[in-house]
């Protein structure tokens, strides 16, 4: 994959879909535990654990070389 494609991809219409879903589970989960904090400190751990990963996926970077375009 070249950073063109990346690009294509982080646009396309599926990946958008995907990333507002993860927006919403986001937002779900910060508001249980907005909620629910210290009730279960082990599902607290998950649900923060979650959040950190869809943000991770959200916040996807190119780390490959630079297209020609891009030099």
């Amino acid at each position: 994959m070249n950073q063109t494609d990346f690009i294509d991809w982080k646009r396309h219409p599926v990946t958008q879909a995907v990333f507002r879903q993860l927006h919403l589970r986001i937002q779900d989960l910060q508001e249980i535990l907005s909620e629910q904090a210290g009730a279960d400190p082990v599902k607290d751990r998950e649900y923060v654990g979650a959040i950190k990963a869809y943000k991770d996926m959200l916040f996807i970077e190119y780390e490959g070389p630079p297209t020609e375009e891009t030099q």
